[in-house]
């Protein structure tokens, strides 16, 4: 048997002046140099080895695995997977396998492979599994003179990994690997670790970009299926998030923009472009934000910690601009439409009152100049000072001002005119406010100002603060 490509690479060192130019690769060197690897091959050709298990009677064969972690890739939280970059190392021992060498015969790679049993191996949650190629196959298989043998291969792996995110992005989270025979039940076929320190070793310069590696967990068992029992091994990686992200892209952010529109309860009430542009626009942009955070994640049906904060920001902004909607409508009715049409009828109220003037004024009791200014003034220092306090002075102007009105129409000063809006009809507000006059609606719009500028930091505070007592910063274990 002299196909080159059975031979491999031995340990054994071919000489330089074994390589001829005759019919063999063989021709004029030392034989003997070979002799031990040429006869396990003309074995190996000769036999089915490598579809019968070394014990077939008796004991079931023992393999013992190693696993050499040699790239850790990214995490997915949308697909719900890791890729690994791993050597995985089998080792068991073939009584047919043993040789006469004095070394351990080598071979990497090519239709060796296929002629000696190894173990049907396989990984339970890989989604893709592939053997690295370049510059050849990437598996090596060692031969010792007694029968043991070592198979070793670099394959590149994308494992599922299942995850809760409930506390997303405080959460902590557990991939597995998991690999088993496909066809040797425990009574064939038996996995165990290496009997080392370390049977699942990391590469130290192995770093993920938002996890944090805790701690790895390696186990064996049996899983039972209903063609019997199998032995597995398994790792665990146990991973924390890493908040860094997270905190400059979205708690940050959103905060921010909360505080921005804090600022309109500081603009002055009729400024309504100002207000309404900073309200939508905070609005708008924590629900782009929200929506990118969100096209992160897989669609799952339970809300995230992320979630809560994002929502929670969202109706804390939609709050600010709703504030301001209510203490806009308030004042548009003092000092709007509104309140137009309650001057109409003050003037009506006016008109009705000269007859009654005309009596007062055959009796005597005239308000003169300087009475009505200082009931002028009075009224309108009461004026401030009450809405400042929250007190209504609706009432206090009625009755004060009622005087100053006589002595106006008695000098014949009246009323500037007003635009016609006969034909308007009154809205309920407008009844609301004829049917109860002790109201002053500018009063109560600035009472919600001043309210809010404490209400909405305030609550916004409290909310942090119970949200980063159920949601707490992840810690490494020890």
């Amino acid at each position: 048997m002299n196909d080159p490509s059975l031979i491999g690479s031995t340990q054994q060192q071919q000489p330089l002046n074994c390589i001829g130019s005759g019919s063999s690769l063989f021709d004029g060197c030392n034989k003997e140099f070979f002799s031990a690897d040429l006869n396990l091959l003309h074995e190996l050709a000769g036999s089915y080895t490598s579809r019968i298990r070394p014990t077939v009677s008796g004991e079931p064969t023992k393999v013992t695995c190693n696993l050499n972690i040699n790239s850790f890739d990214s995490v997915s939280e949308s697909s719900m997977d890791y890729e690994l970059t791993i050597f995985l190392r089998q080792a068991w021992n073939d009584p047919r396998l043993k040789h006469n060498s004095t070394g351990t015969i080598v071979f990497n790679g090519g239709s060796i492979m296929d002629l000696v049993w190894v173990p049907d191996l396989f990984f339970t949650n890989a989604k893709d599994v592939k053997l690295h190629m370049a510059p050849k196959e990437n598996l090596l298989f060692r031969i010792r003179p007694n029968g043991d043998v070592l198979y070793s291969s670099r394959l590149s792996l994308v494992l599922s990994c299942y995850m809760s995110l409930k506390k997303f992005p405080m959460d902590k989270q557990a991939c597995h690997l998991k690999v088993e025979s496909y066809s040797y039940n425990v009574e064939e076929l038996t996995l165990e670790w290496w009997n080392t320190s370390e049977p699942v070793e990391i590469d130290e310069n192995v770093t993920l970009p938002q996890y944090t590696i805790d701690s790895i967990e390696h186990y064996s068992n049996v899983t039972a299926y209903i063609t019997g029992d199998f032995a597995f091994l398994s790792v665990s990686f146990n991973l924390v998030r890493s908040l860094g992200f997270y905190v400059l892209q979205a708690y940050i952010p959103s905060s921010l923009l909360v505080a921005l529109s804090w600022l309109s309860v500081w603009v002055e009430i009729s400024a309504a472009p100002a207000r309404v542009a900073l309200g939508v626009t905070t609005v708008l942009a924590l629900v782009t934000q929200a929506t990118w955070l969100r096209s992160q994640l897989p669609k799952i049906a339970y809300a995230t910690a992320i979630d809560v904060w994002m929502v929670t920001c969202q109706v804390m902004v939609f709050a600010a601009l709703l504030e301001y909607s209510v203490v806009y409508y308030l004042y548009s009715f003092e000092k709007g439409q509104y309140a137009e049409r309650r001057k109409k009828r003050d003037l009506r109220r006016t008109i009705k009152m000269r007859d009654s003037i005309k009596e007062e004024n055959e009796s005597g009791e005239v308000a003169t100049n300087e009475e009505t200014e200082e009931w002028i003034t009075k009224g309108t220092n009461a004026s401030s000072r009450n809405c400042e306090d929250g007190v209504s002075n609706n009432n206090f102007r009625r009755n004060s001002g009622m005087k100053a009105r006589r002595g106006m129409l008695r000098r014949g000063m009246t009323r500037p005119q007003l635009k016609r809006q006969e034909t308007q009809v009154l809205t309920t507000a407008e009844l609301l406010y004829s049917s109860n006059e002790q109201l002053d609606y500018l009063c109560i719009a600035l009472q919600i100002d001043r309210f809010s500028r404490v209400f909405l930091p305030l609550a916004f505070c409290i909310f942090s603060i119970v949200y980063w007592s159920i949601y707490p910063i992840p810690s490494m274990s020890k």
